[in-house]
């Protein structure tokens, strides 16, 4: 079962925000310049297994290998977004730019 954040909720953050939250299912801090340029699909899963006696106690989960996202099925959409905005500004991030960057033979 796939539960995908309401459109709104992303909407309705603001540029920092979805910036952030780029990084937090991806690693990475912006989109490439096309659609043809993304290495994988973005895959949205449904609630991890345990969550469903309890969804609002759980903060979402993010694959960046896999540039995935796992969300419980919260029991509002304000819990979406708050658990959302948690997660996304307080947990330890990749910084795949960085390593883009830094890479042997990155021309200065």
């Amino acid at each position: 079962c796939s539960v995908a954040p309401p459109p709104s909720v992303v909407e309705e953050m603001r540029p920092e925000e979805r910036t952030q939250l780029l990084k937090f299912v991806w690693a990475r801090s912006r989109m490439p310049n096309s659609a043809k340029d993304f290495p994988m699909n973005f895959k949205l899963h449904g609630p991890p297994t345990g969550s469903q006696d309890d969804p609002d106690s759980w903060l979402p989960h993010a694959q960046t290998c896999f540039f995935s996202l796992s969300l419980p099925k919260y029991t509002s959409k304000e819990t979406l977004r708050s658990k959302l905005l948690f997660a996304i500004n307080n947990s330890p991030n990749m910084d795949a730019d960085v390593r883009l960057h830094s890479a042997e033979g990155w021309a200065e």
